[in-house]
C-alpha cells in the first residue's frame, strides 16, 4: 500500500538553518533553563525536509486480538444503534444546540476526503447511543480538505479552515467555509491577506470570542517556507488580521494549542527537544513557558516532527500523550520496543509555568505505543481518555486512562477495530452528557461511558434568568460563572479541532423526562479560567414540550445545578 507523504521543503532564508541546528542544543540543562533568542516576525524557514502528517491511506490491520481487560471486565464502549449513513466518519463537532456535526472524510488511498457532513441528533430522552441521523448541505463544490483548523464560533457557527489535502492531493489549501446553522447555508472565507496557503494549521476560539489561526507553510507546493504566522479573524465582520509572531521560536507546522486559564495559548514545540511557548492575546505575542525535556519529552523528534492531545484538566494543568521515538511507520512493521514519555505541565498564573514527567506508556507486546497524531478526552471526572498505536501510524491501537491524582495510566478495553486502528484515524470528542463520542473512520461509531462524577467546584453555575416562563421559539439570556467549563473537552495532536468550552443548555420535562436543547449564542466569554463570569443567548426550539421543567446548562460534559422553569 502506498502512504502519500507530504512532499513540501522547509526553503527560503538559509538564516534559519543554524536557528533549527540550535535547538538541537537546547535539550543541554544551561540552554533549557532559559529563553531562547526570539525569531524574526513572518515567515521562517530552511532548507530541511518538512514531514507529514497525518499521511494519506490506513496502514494494514495488525492482525492482533483487542485487549479486553482482565476477566470480568466490562467494556466501556458501547455502539450506537443507528450507525451512521456513510461509510467513513471523521472529525466532529458539538454544535451549540447538542447536535453532533461529522465530516466524511473516507481517508483512503483514492479519496481523502468529501465536502459531505452529516448531523446525528439525540433522542428525545437525550440519548446520542439512540440518536438519529441526517445530512446537512455540503460545503463549496471546490473545498473538500482532509486535516483542517475548526470551531464552533461564540454566534453558533461552524468555521472550517485549510487542509492538508483537498479530495486526494496534497494541497495546503487556504480556502474556508463556514455554516450558519440558523439558515441551515455554507458559505466561503477568504483566507487571511497574503495566505497563499493554510494547510493543517491548529485554531482556536480565544476569551473573547476571536478566532485565531495559524499557518502551516507559505508557497508550500511552490517554494516551500515554514511558517509563524498567525491571524485573528473578527466573525462578525469576517475580516482577518495577519499578526506577528514576535517571540515565535519555531515553525508552526504540527503543532497544537491549548487554552489556559489566563487567556493563554499553551504551544509545545516540535521542531527542537522540547520547551514550550504561551501567546499572549493582549500583547499578540509569544513568550518561554519552559523546558520540557528533561524531565519527559512527549514529542518525537526530527525527523518524524509529530505530537499527542495536549489535554488541559480542570485547574489548568495540561497532560501531554507521548509520540515516541520510533521512526517505523507503513508499510515499515513496527519493531521498536520503547517506553513512550509523556508530560504534563502546571499551569501557575502569573508564571511561565513548569514540567514535570507524566507516566510511561510502556510497550505492549514487544512494541512501542505512542500517539503520533491521535484525539485524548478530558473526562467529567478529572482523567484523560486517549489512545495509541504502534510506532508511527502503524496498528493496532491501544486505549487508555491517564489519573490526574496519581499521575498514572491505565490500559482500558480496545473498541472492536482497535487491530485495524491507527491512532492518526481515530476521533473523540466530549458530549453533554458526560459521554465520549468515537469514531476510527468506521461505520461502528461508538459511545465510551466514563463513570466517575465530577467535583463541585467545576459545574457551571446559573445566576439568573431573563425569564423563568419560557415559549418555544423565543430566545432568553442567562447568566451564570464557568458556563465554558474549567477545560477544553477533547484534543489532538494538531489536525483536528473539536474544544467544547461553550455554554449548552439542556430542558427536562419533569412529567414526561422528554430532553430538548435550546440553541445557545452570543456567547460573551469561552475563558476556562475559574469562576469566569459570562452570558449567553438561548433559543428554544419549536416543539418544545409544555409544562414544568427544568434547565442546566453544562460545558465539556458537566451540568449545573437545575433551574426551575415552566414552558408555555
Amino acid at each position: 500500500m502506498t502512504i502519500r507523504r507530504r512532499s513540501a521543503v522547509l526553503a527560503g532564508m538559509a538564516a534559519f538553518v543554524p536557528v533549527l541546528a540550535g535547538l538541537a542544543l537546547a535539550s543541554t540543562p544551561a540552554a533549557s533553563a532559559r529563553p531562547r533568542s526570539t525569531a524574526p516576525a513572518g515567515n521562517a524557514s530552511a532548507r530541511t525536509p518538512m514531514r507529514p502528517s497525518p499521511p494519506l491511506g490506513l496502514p494494514k490491520p495488525s492482525g492482533v486480538k483487542p485487549f479486553h481487560g482482565p476477566p470480568g471486565t466490562v467494556s466501556p464502549w458501547t455502539p450506537l444503534k443507528n450507525p451512521p449513513p456513510f461509510r467513513t466518519p471523521g472529525t466532529m463537532l458539538l454544535e451549540s444546540d447538542g447536535t453532533v456535526l461529522v465530516h466524511d472524510e473516507p481517508d483512503t488511498n483514492k479519496i481523502a476526503a468529501t465536502n459531505k457532513w452529516y448531523k446525528l441528533t439525540p433522542d428525545s430522552k437525550g440519548s446520542y447511543l439512540n440518536g438519529t441521523w441526517s445530512k446537512i448541505p455540503s460545503m463549496p463544490n471546490n473545498y473538500a480538505p482532509l486535516y483542517f483548523g475548526s470551531a464552533i464560533l461564540p454566534d453558533g457557527r461552524m468555521i472550517v479552515e485549510g487542509g492538508e489535502y483537498l479530495v486526494n492531493k496534497a494541497a495546503w489549501t487556504n480556502r474556508g467555509a463556514i455554516y450558519n446553522p440558523v439558515t441551515n447555508t455554507w458559505a466561503s472565507v477568504a483566507p487571511p491577506p497574503g495566505w497563499a496557503n493554510i494547510g493543517d494549521a491548529a485554531s482556536e476560539v480565544l476569551p473573547n470570542g476571536t478566532y485565531m489561526l495559524q499557518q502551516a507553510c507559505q508557497n508550500c507546493l511552490t517554494n516551500p517556507e515554514a511558517s509563524i504566522a498567525d491571524a485573528l479573524l473578527n466573525a462578525k465582520t469576517m475580516r482577518w488580521t495577519v499578526i506577528p509572531a514576535t517571540g515565535k521560536e519555531d515553525p508552526n507546522d504540527e503543532e497544537g494549542w491549548t487554552l489556559e486559564p489566563n487567556g493563554q495559548l499553551l504551544s509545545v514545540e516540535v521542531w527542537a527537544l522540547p520547551q514550550a511557548q504561551l501567546f499572549h492575546p493582549s500583547s499578540e505575542s509569544w513568550t518561554f513557558a519552559g523546558a520540557i525535556f528533561p524531565p519527559g519529552n512527549p514529542v518525537n523528534p526530527f525527523p518524524v516532527v509529530e505530537i499527542g492531545p495536549q489535554n488541559e484538566m480542570p485547574g489548568g494543568n495540561t497532560f501531554v500523550a507521548g509520540a515516541g521515538v520510533s521512526t517505523q511507520f507503513p508499510p515499515t512493521k513496527c519493531t521498536t520496543k520503547a517506553s513512550t514519555q509523556s508530560a504534563l505541565y502546571h499551569f501557575k498564573a502569573g508564571t511561565a509555568g513548569t514540567w514535570t514527567a507524566g507516566p510511561m506508556i510502556k510497550p505492549i507486546g514487544g512494541k512501542e505505543f505512542a500517539t503520533t497524531d491521535g484525539p485524548g478526552a478530558t473526562l467529567p471526572d478529572g482523567d484523560v481518555l486517549f489512545d495509541a498505536s504502534a510506532c508511527v501510524f502503524n496498528t493496532p491501537t491501544h486505549f487508555f486512562l491517564y489519573h490526574a491524582n496519581s499521575n498514572t495510566i491505565t490500559q482500558i478495553p480496545d473498541v472492536p477495530n482497535a487491530p485495524r486502528d491507527t491512532s492518526f484515524a481515530t476521533r473523540m470528542l466530549d458530549l453533554p452528557n458526560g459521554q465520549v463520542l468515537f469514531n476510527d473512520g468506521h461505520r461502528t461509531m461508538l459511545v465510551y461511558t466514563a463513570g466517575g462524577t465530577p467535583k463541585a467546584s467545576w459545574r457551571p453555575s446559573i445566576t439568573s434568568l431573563s425569564s423563568k416562563k419560557l415559549l418555544p421559539g423565543n430566545t432568553y439570556t442567562l447568566s451564570g460563572r464557568q458556563l465554558a467549563g474549567l477545560d477544553q473537552g477533547s484534543a489532538y495532536g494538531d489536525d483536528v479541532q473539536s474544544a467544547t468550552n461553550f455554554p449548552v443548555v439542556r430542558i427536562t420535562n419533569v412529567a414526561t423526562g422528554v430532553v430538548t436543547y435550546a440553541r445557545t449564542s452570543g456567547w460573551t466569554s469561552v475563558s476556562v479560567n475559574p469562576g469566569t463570569s459570562s452570558s449567553t443567548k438561548f433559543t428554544l426550539p419549536p416543539g418544545t414540550p409544555p409544562g414544568k421543567s427544568t434547565l442546566v446548562v453544562v460545558a465539556n460534559g458537566i451540568a449545573s445545578a437545575p433551574s426551575a422553569v415552566k414552558i408555555s
